[in-house]
């Protein structure tokens, strides 16, 4: 999960919120990239591997994915 960005290196390139596949990264009136909704993020690495700047550490742990899709048993990575 994502587990900071940096917004003091953060130049708001929007990279990370472009390509977030799950949509869990906005970008603030500041122009700086924030972590809208933190429980979507799937470890995908995308965005920290975008950031150009370093901005983005995802933690490599999580308890379990989201349940993205409900009617796939849990086992499988959904919700039931």
């Amino acid at each position: 999960m994502i587990e900071r960005i940096d917004a003091a290196i953060c130049t708001g390139c929007g990279a990370c919120v472009e390509k977030c596949p799950l949509d869990a990264l906005r970008l603030g009136e500041d122009g700086k990239a924030f972590i809208a909704y933190a429980d979507d993020c799937m470890t995908c690495y995308i965005c920290e591997r975008l950031c150009p700047s370093g901005a983005i550490f995802v933690h490599p742990f999580r308890e379990e994915l989201p349940p993205v899709f409900p009617d796939i048993p849990k086992a499988l990575g959904g919700g039931l």
